[in-house]
């Protein structure tokens, strides 16, 4: 890693990243797609957007957003944990949506307001639970109101 001085008060840093080669086409045939003509650009934008969409992890207040879960149809110990989560956590999910995208999956929606601590202990159970076969998180840090 190395630091780059460009001008008086920008800084960048130069570090080397390695990447499975089957990412690596991955990323430079999506990247070529969206136009990107550089993939230091295209790797800067990942890490931005990374930072974007995990901030609410390092915020202590209130967090809102949604939750969304993929999981298998006929699974019944997976509809089952998902009612009695929807029930235990309904302090903080304020609404959910089900919807059967294709045959055989249902996808829940959860839309979440609430102590950032209670969201996150949320999160985790789900990540932990076998039988989801995505989580995706679309969570923000909620600025303290104005006064």
């Amino acid at each position: 890693m190395s630091l780059v001085c460009l001008g008086e008060l920008s800084m960048v840093v130069k570090t080397g990243v390695a990447i499975p080669d089957n990412i690596y086409k991955q990323l430079i045939e999506i990247s070529k797609n969206m136009g990107y003509t550089s993939i230091s650009r295209v790797i800067r934008d990942a890490v931005e957007l990374f930072i974007a969409f995990n901030q609410w992890w390092t915020h202590n207040g209130t967090v809102g957003g949604a939750l969304h879960l993929l999981v298998p149809e006929n699974n019944d110990t997976i509809a089952t944990l998902v009612q009695k989560i929807l029930r235990e956590y309904s302090d903080i999910i304020t609404s959910s949506i089900v919807v059967r995208p294709t045959q055989g999956y249902i996808l829940y929606t959860m839309l979440v307001h609430g102590a950032g601590k209670k969201v996150k202990e949320l999160y985790r159970l789900l990540a932990k639970t076998r039988g989801i076969l995505s989580l995706q998180a679309s969570l923000f840090p909620i600025p303290k109101t104005q006064t």
